[in-house]
């Protein structure tokens, strides 16, 4: 069990040397529990009124996805706290960070050879077909980008940012309006 007290404490309440990447709904944050165990922590934005804002539906869907998704090639999910001051998702914290912040770091993207790239695509390629296949309803994640695929010290790809996901209706139509990061999304959807 992490109290909430843990992870503010962790993270300076969450002060910005323990900030590992930024969105547009929320910050990332490392930090180190009592136990001796990393994790990282997404802290939305906002602290979620009542009020049905963007953050607080992504904020739930991220919840939703993250609890009912098991897969090796899927960050691995803790827990979340919805609370006045602060509302945040704890999820296993991967070593190398972001495919985006290795292939814009020279001497990182030196390191990512030919196998570690084919390693990448087919840990990707294995969580999204989970997700449309394996999963009831089927999840389509909608912004799968390098920023959005972090890497474990094997890189070993892990799918993260479930916020602007989908849940697939088996009986209803599933057009929907766009959404995800340009360049990386399949325009055949």
């Amino acid at each position: 069990k992490i109290l909430y007290d843990e992870i503010v404490k962790a993270t300076n309440d969450f002060d910005a040397k323990y900030c590992i990447g930024n969105g547009g709904h929320a910050s990332v944050y490392r930090a180190e529990l009592p136990s001796r165990e990393v994790v990282a922590v997404k802290k939305f934005h906002s602290p979620l009124p009542s009020d049905q804002t963007v953050d607080q539906k992504e904020f739930l869907t991220e919840v939703k996805a993250l609890t009912e998704t098991r897969h090796r090639n899927i960050v691995k999910f803790y827990g979340f706290c919805s609370h006045a001051r602060h509302s945040f998702l704890l999820c296993e914290f991967l070593e190398r960070g972001s495919l985006a912040a290795i292939l814009n770091t020279d001497a990182a993207a030196q390191e990512l050879g030919w196998s570690q790239r084919m390693s990448v695509i087919k840990g990707v390629a294995d969580a999204l077909s989970y997700l449309h296949h394996d999963c009831f309803p089927p999840i389509v994640h909608r912004d799968v980008s390098s920023k959005n695929l972090l890497l474990d010290l094997e890189y070993e790809a892990h799918v993260a940012d479930f916020g602007i996901a989908k849940f697939l209706k088996s009986d209803a139509s599933n057009w929907t309006e766009f959404a995800g990061t340009y360049g990386y999304v399949a325009l055949g959807i």
